[in-house]
């Protein structure tokens, strides 16, 4: 069983090929979706993703856990809808810190998954990625965030997963498409709730009040729609790959 962890709801869609993804079952109140050797389990946004993954590894007897989603851009190299497959993660509150122990990557997974996207025509590369507690809003606080170790890409949870896998001793593998760049701008909204859900009537409400942001609001959507179509074509080619090999 490979054991998968994904912040959003449309995260987790894209690891059962963007459809539905049927019922789930609670796990120390996280919601997990199991088919065809996968046990997927939806975290919620940031830090509450290493209760997620401590809570769920638990319950599993995994043979590689994985954490996969959407990313903000940090070096100028990389666009939207690049595959990242991250080398290593570190916390944005090492910074400054006398130790700086990032979670690695299993070498063999990111191998794996550049020969998969290769294969399946779909642009990746090795990188770094940095998580963060707070969203990345603006283009200067992206670059104050990439000076620090010239990371990739920044997230909010692939740290806490791979930390939480190297407890269990767990291959591991962080995997994040690109769906903001550098220099993007984007628009806080309240429609994302903490658990990874999007609320509909919240974000109606806000845009009838700021409809001044519906231009910039809509490209952000457009990137988001085509990087989530991105990572769908992937893990559609690389869970069944993964799921058949012996990774552990």
């Amino acid at each position: 069983m490979i054991l998968v962890f994904a912040a959003q709801e449309s995260e987790v869609r894209a690891c059962f090929g963007g459809g539905s993804i049927g019922s789930s079952r609670d796990i120390a109140s996280f919601p997990v979706y199991e088919a065809n050797g996968l046990a997927v389990c939806q975290t919620g946004l940031g830090r509450r993703s290493h209760d997620a993954a401590t809570s769920v590894m638990e319950h599993f007897r995994p043979e590689a856990a994985l954490s996969v989603g959407t990313a903000g851009g940090l070096n100028l190299d990389v666009r939207a809808g690049q595959l990242i497959a991250c080398s290593h993660v570190h916390h944005a509150d090492m910074r400054g810190a006398l130790e700086e122990t990032p979670a690695f990557s299993d070498e063999r997974l990111v191998t794996l998954a550049l020969e998969v996207a290769r294969g399946a025509e779909i642009e990746a590369r090795i990188g770094s990625a940095v998580t963060v507690d707070e969203v990345v809003w603006t283009s200067v606080g992206k670059a104050d965030l990439h000076a620090w170790m010239r990371h990739d890409v920044v997230e909010m949870e692939s740290y806490w997963i791979g930390k939480a896998a190297d407890g269990a001793s767990l291959p591991y593998l962080a995997l994040r498409v690109v769906t903001d760049e550098a220099a993007d701008e984007l628009v806080e909204t309240p429609a994302i709730s903490a658990n990874g859900t999007f609320d509909a009537a919240a974000f109606q409400a806000w845009i009838k009040d700021h409809p001044e942001y519906i231009p910039m609001f809509a490209e952000q959507a457009e990137r988001s729609r085509r990087g989530l179509g991105t990572l769908t074509r992937f893990l559609s080619a690389f869970l069944p790959r993964l799921a058949g090999a012996q990774v552990s």
